[in-house]
């Protein structure tokens, strides 16, 4: 059983953030022109390298950077200064995306502007599908001043082609693609319930144009779309930005010697992307 904190009449609670205000964050997710974001995973990338990626990143008008790994360890020590490094050379904002884990929820570090605080829909352990936001608001706001708290973006996140090491650690069944019923309900899931964003992952594969396409269909105007795995050339970017995508995120590829070269191919000038319906671009 999942290790909550034991409350009564006279436990004194910490005042948690507004979760369901949208703020500066996601209002950039949403409002920013649509393109390629660049995850780098801090518990692989030296500080050093994610400094000048960031700086790089800033230079070409990205939307965000965000800080994601499947694997981590010692995390507040080794996230507060890693945030803080790259902080220091970018306006943009930095986001965290990482699971949780039963006792803590998710992790939260001092001076991250955002968390994305994924609802893995395909798991078939339900603390990843919707306990671990009430582990998370339960435990975490008494590690972080009200006043220092990252804006939480709620997500729906689902995986495509076979994954096992992510099955194996959150639990998660890759959506079928054979039909459009299992998309459909996980459509319905996130209109429903507002969720501010939808999150597509392939590890092993990509996730299908026209499945980003049907997303985008059926998702709310304000709903923002992301897409992302093994996106390692600026026409799998364009090609995703055509079917829906908001954003369109990529990691391994800047992870080598020449990263600049690739970075300027993928996050380079590209004609603008098809308005969504109601957004207003």
């Amino acid at each position: 059983m999942n290790a909550l904190p034991r409350l009564d009449h006279h436990t004194e609670l910490h005042a948690a953030p507004p979760l369901w205000q949208p703020g500066r964050v996601l209002a950039r997710l949403r409002d920013h022109r649509p393109g390629p974001v660049h995850i780098i995973d801090p518990f692989k990338v030296p500080v050093t390298e994610a400094v000048e990626k960031a700086a790089e990143l800033t230079r070409l008008g990205f939307a965000a950077v965000i800080l994601a790994s499947t694997d981590y360890e010692s995390f507040e020590s080794h996230m507060e200064p890693y945030v803080a490094a790259v902080k220091a050379v970018t306006t943009l904002p930095v986001v965290l995306h990482f699971p949780p884990r039963p006792g803590a929820g998710f992790p939260v570090v001092r001076g991250a502007d955002a968390v994305l605080l994924p609802a893995l829909l395909g798991s078939g352990d339900d603390y990843f599908v919707w306990k671990s936001f009430l582990e998370t608001l339960a435990a975490c706001p008494g590690r972080i001043p009200r006043e220092e708290w990252p804006e939480l973006i709620l997500t729906v996140a689902l995986t495509f082609g076979e994954d096992r090491r992510t099955g194996d650690l959150l639990g998660t069944m890759p959506v079928s693609t054979t039909s459009t019923e299992e998309i459909d309900r996980h459509l319905h899931v996130a209109r429903t319930f507002g969720f501010h964003m939808v999150y597509l992952y392939s590890r092993n594969d990509h996730v299908p144009p026209e499945v980003v396409r049907h997303f985008r269909k059926g998702l709310g105007p304000d709903q923002v779309l992301f897409v992302s795995g093994n996106v390692r050339t600026g026409r799998q970017v364009t090609d995703y930005l055509d079917s829906g995508a908001d954003r369109v995120g990529f990691a391994g590829a800047l992870e080598h010697p020449d990263w600049r070269a690739t970075l300027a191919e993928i996050g380079g000038e590209r004609s603008a992307a098809p308005a969504r319906p109601g957004s207003g671009r």
